[in-house]
């Protein structure tokens, strides 16, 4: 890789891997913690950027931000060519945010989180089916961005992480009660309200259910971030792509099975009927061994840097370095870095 896409991730300095040095800096999570188990695993950097968007793709006032200020629905609209690599891009940069932030000491978490923090503020504007304001950087989308993100992280392991011989698997509720509180640190670094992040499963729930009215369909949605990329991006396609587009058609293989791992809530958001539920789930469970390839170096290794970076790559295996000369979960498992 060039070293000049470097930059599609990266934001500002190279980041420095938690742990690294004479500080014993191990970042705000560290081994040891839920946090590291569900981030370190090959197969859930690939797929975190598009689990979160299923699960945040229905909420009014994100999907508002999305259709104001994503670039995709802006060029879209605007009809002046689209590449399908800015469809790869927007993911790379969404994945570039979290793992620094995760697995960075803390000065580097600090940096990307403060930049994730201005990059937001501009973007406000005004729904159109109640008329309040929205900021990106607002409370409420805020602490709605933190827990979606988190969740899609572990969904995706609990349901698609395997562990040498061991199949994905629901964590114990002591263990996924930690995964959150330990969670809370990345809420704060991106400007959610302390007491507004929920630190259990239960207190997950209850969010949701909290704000269940926030959810809909905006008239321009589907054709806004569906039909119009779809049809410029198929214009501006070229066989010579297909390399970059690797993870985007990872992606779109794998859609029914990501929409899979999702709550039963999550899916009746997204409007698929809970008659299709029972096809979901077995097909989940009859293609989820395609998964252990992402437990080979080659493959998780491959995914890994054209997703989440070299960077990405870097923290991952300098993270997985010190959880195994702890003893950690990751000890003699042959793991992507």
């Amino acid at each position: 890789m060039a070293p000049q896409d470097i930059r599609i991730w990266r934001r500002g300095p190279a980041p420095t891997p938690a742990g690294s040095g004479d500080t014993h800096d191990y970042g705000y999570f560290g081994p040891g913690s839920q946090v590291w188990r569900v981030l370190l695993h090959p197969v859930v950097t690939p797929f975190l950027a598009p689990v979160t968007a299923l699960l945040e793709l229905t909420h009014l006032g994100l999907q508002q931000v999305v259709l104001d200020h994503d670039p995709i629905a802006v060029e879209a609209r605007a009809r002046t060519g689209m590449s399908p690599i800015m469809a790869v891009r927007r993911a790379q940069r969404t994945v570039g945010v979290p793992v620094p932030i995760i697995l960075g000491d803390k000065p580097t978490a600090d940096r990307v989180a403060a930049r994730l923090r201005r990059y937001h503020a501009p973007m406000t504007g005004i729904e159109p089916g109640t008329g309040q304001p929205y900021s990106a950087q607002n409370a409420e989308l805020t602490l709605f961005a933190h827990v979606t993100i988190m969740q899609a992280a572990l969904l995706t392991y609990e349901h698609l992480a395997y562990e040498g011989l061991h199949a994905p698997h629901r964590l114990p509720p002591d263990e996924r009660d930690r995964f959150w509180l330990e969670a809370k640190q990345f809420g704060l670094l991106m400007g959610a309200v302390p007491d507004q992040i929920p630190v259990t499963c239960r207190e997950v729930e209850l969010y949701y259910a909290g704000i269940a009215d926030r959810y809909g369909v905006a008239d321009n949605l589907f054709h806004d971030l569906g039909l119009a990329p779809m049809l410029e991006m198929a214009r501006e396609f070229s066989p010579s792509q297909l390399p970059e587009l690797a993870p985007l058609l990872l992606s779109a293989a794998f859609t029914p099975q990501l929409i899979a791992v999702l709550p039963k809530p999550a899916r009746r958001n997204l409007g698929i009927p809970a008659v299709l539920d029972p096809f979901l789930d077995t097909l989940l469970r009859v293609t989820r061994p395609a998964m252990r390839a992402f437990t080979f170096r080659p493959f998780g290794d491959a995914m890994a840097r054209r997703v989440a970076g070299p960077d990405a790559l870097a923290l991952a295996a300098s993270a997985r370095r010190i959880q195994v000369a702890g003893g950690g979960w990751w000890k003699g498992v042959q793991l992507a870095g």
